[in-house]
């Protein structure tokens, strides 16, 4: 479509003639719904944002309100679905903010609750998230209202009993892994709360759920001493994969041989094509990726630690990774092979 020139609209010769104004309209005092419309509904507004900001910004701002989540966790009438999502919300908050995180009150009254959930199950839900609250905290300094130090290790190896629903088995164990992780290597099997979870996690590895064996393995990797080396060496011949590989990449981080089979496997790309099958092709990618950097890491952990014969055994394989196509792979390995633990010695 184009544009044509404007007409030009013919004025009036005489501006005596031009035609005379026409009364305007009367004016009239604005109604009571204009009003509403032009001041007091934006208003409204205005007020709603200010109010859902000043209460997001309460709920992760501080003490007072992560116990006015417990208080709601405590409720003896309290509607399942709300204390599910206050269980929830309250382990997300734990993880983001450093100062909940070392709260001994506030461990101390989650762990409390979850002793007392495990003694009278009600919530399997709610109980499984508190399980996993626990797990976000930075500190095992618990303390009761009254001051009653608390032991939140021993209350997560309880929760680990036969008896106990899986899901909160496997929350449990996922906390006691945090823990251990944060602390691997400065509280030993001579501390007896660690000793009692290790027994509890070596217990729950040799269970028939094929997951909470997963996170047993994985959790117990974390622990020092001989008892939990000989579960996880067992753990080597579990009929399900990825509690092999966990149990794997815990030896391989302690330089221990007997995951060097494993380790072989789980380094070698032509072997994990033929064993992960995923319902896409972009997913058994990222599988194998994971797989790949995890057995590569619990190498360099070896190296780290001075044990170095594991890693020079299986040289040949971190050598063909290092032509991986995969980036993150590929210069992995690059890495480990340029370790002078690596260089110094013979396969």
């Amino acid at each position: 479509m184009s544009l044509s020139q404007p007409t030009e609209i013919p004025g009036p010769s005489d501006p005596s003639q031009a035609p005379a104004l026409s009364d305007l309209p009367p004016v009239e005092a604005p109604s009571a719904g204009f009003i509403i419309q032009l001041f007091v509904i934006p208003a409204l507004i205005v007020l709603v944002v200010i109010v859902v900001w000043l209460l997001f910004g309460k709920l992760a701002g501080g003490e007072r309100d992560a116990m006015e989540y417990v208080r709601i966790l405590r409720a003896p009438n309290a509607n399942w679905r709300a204390a599910n999502r206050a269980a929830f919300e309250l382990a997300s908050l734990i993880q983001n903010d450093p100062k909940l995180a070392r709260d001994p009150k506030l461990l101390g009254e989650l762990t409390d609750l979850l002793s007392h959930d495990l003694e009278t199950p009600n919530n399997q839900e709610m109980t499984q998230y508190v399980a996993l609250a626990i797990g976000r905290f930075q500190t095992l300094d618990a303390r009761a209202e009254n001051g009653r130090k608390i032991e939140p290790l021993s209350v997560l190896a309880r929760a680990l009993a036969e008896k106990q629903p899986a899901p909160v088995r496997i929350a449990a164990a996922a906390s006691l892994a945090q823990h251990a992780a944060r602390l691997e290597g400065t509280r030993g099997q001579a501390d007896p709360e660690f000793a009692a979870a290790a027994r509890a996690l070596g217990e729950a590895s040799q269970t028939g759920d094929s997951e909470l064996r997963q996170m047993a393995v994985y959790a117990l990797g974390f622990f020092e001493g001989a008892p939990a080396g000989s579960i996880l060496r067992e753990r080597l011949n579990d009929p399900d994969l990825y509690v092999r590989y966990n149990a794997a990449i815990a030896l391989g981080r302690r330089g221990d041989a007997a995951a060097r089979g494993t380790l072989r496997e789980m380094l070698t790309t032509a072997d994990l094509n033929k064993t992960i099958k995923l319902p896409t092709e972009s997913e058994t990618r990222h599988k194998i990726e994971a797989i790949e950097l995890e057995a590569l890491l619990a190498l360099q952990t070896a190296l780290g630690r001075d044990r170095p014969e594991l890693s020079r055994a299986l040289r040949p394989e971190v050598n063909e990774l290092s032509k991986s196509g995969l980036v993150s792979v590929r210069n992995q390995a690059r890495a480990l092979l340029s370790h002078k633990a690596m260089t110094a010695g013979g396969e």
